[in-house]
């Protein structure tokens, strides 16, 4: 640990002395450790949008990650978020009910350390004994830097460091649709959440989860019509276009938007229900309730985060009256 120190001690006061590797200026980066002549070299990588993620194969030495988030010309601090990920995500929309992740997860093979003011301030090390895999920091006078540095390797299994991350204004002036709250949503809040989140449907709260990990509460929705569901790049989609309940299945089109088409199987038996995880933040206290509700949800971090979630009556008069005066923002649905 004390050679840890010296080497972190160095690389500050040389003001990061830095190995030949990839520098990425953009929203995602992947690269990898064996890439490196030492093992003590420093990769730059600037990340310049709001959110993305980081994968690092075999890692060797440090990442230092600045953060560089577009942000309104009268703001200058925000705020970043990382979630570790120690184990694959289940799928956005899955037929069997699973509640939680079945894989145990992993040991997460890096260190990370906010840059801070002539030294490095711990955010997360995988004996910490802090279960949570989201950290978060703020920036100063509106720089924000994290440095990842690999443990040392044990054996010859492959090993990969991914992280999520996410930057946003400490101000927010605006309605944002990409940050749950706990409070209902206005009017023309749910109409904006409907034109932009990233899973719209209906559907039926069947169970809540407390998620220590990701400190949110787990609700588990059961979808009685999905409207609009995007999905992560490269997503293994095929267990999707098996038969759902009330006989239709969903199939992805080329604009990774879902439709409905009718199905029934060969033996005309009714089929599986599909379902979603969306997370609320802890803090709010939700609960699943009775009734149909629309559900509007946008991907964070890796996860559904609910956005809306107005009761169905209230969401079908909103509809109309909108259809009716033409003044929505898109084509509303119900």
């Amino acid at each position: 640990m004390v050679v840890g120190v010296i080497f972190w001690t160095f690389v500050l006061g040389m003001n990061c002395v830095v190995e030949a590797g990839l520098m990425g200026d953009q929203c995602d980066w992947a690269g990898s450790g064996l890439t490196s002549y030492t093992e003590r070299g420093v990769t730059p990588v600037y990340l310049r949008c709001r959110e993305g993620s980081v994968s690092w194969v075999y890692p060797r030495g440090a990442l230092r990650l600045m953060f560089r988030p577009p942000l309104p010309a009268d703001e200058r601090e925000f705020r970043v978020c990382v979630r570790v990920i120690r184990r694959p995500d289940p799928p956005d929309l899955f037929h069997n009910e699973r509640f939680n992740d079945t894989e145990a997860p992993q040991r997460f093979p890096v260190r990370l350390f906010v840059e801070g003011t002539q030294r490095l301030v711990p955010l997360y090390a995988p004996d910490d004994g802090n279960p949570k895999e989201l950290r978060c920091f703020r920036s100063r006078k509106g720089r924000a830097a994290l440095y990842v540095e690999a443990e040392p390797e044990e054996g010859t299994t492959r090993s990969e460091a991914i992280f999520k991350y996410e930057a946003r204004p400490l101000l927010r002036r605006h309605y944002d649709p990409a940050t749950a709250d706990c409070r209902p949503c206005s009017e023309a809040e749910l109409e904006l959440a409907f034109c932009t989140s990233d899973l719209v449907s209906r559907g039926i709260f069947v169970r809540t989860d407390q998620r220590e990990d990701l400190d949110t509460t787990q609700l588990t929705l059961r979808i009685t019509k999905l409207i609009r569901a995007t999905t992560h790049a490269g997503e293994d989609r095929k267990d999707l276009h098996e038969p759902a309940e009330d006989g239709e299945y969903y199939r992805y089109e080329v604009d990774n938007s879902l439709e409905s088409t009718t199905h029934r199987n060969r033996r005309g038996r009714r089929a599986r229900s599909l379902h979603a995880h969306v997370h609320v933040p802890a803090v709010c206290g939700a609960a699943a309730g009775p009734g149909e509700f629309l559900v509007m949800a946008r991907r964070r971090l890796g996860r559904y985060s609910l956005v809306c979630a107005p009761r169905l009556d209230q969401w079908t008069d909103l509809v109309e009256k909108r259809n009716a005066d033409g003044t929505a923002h898109c084509l509303l649905q119900h």
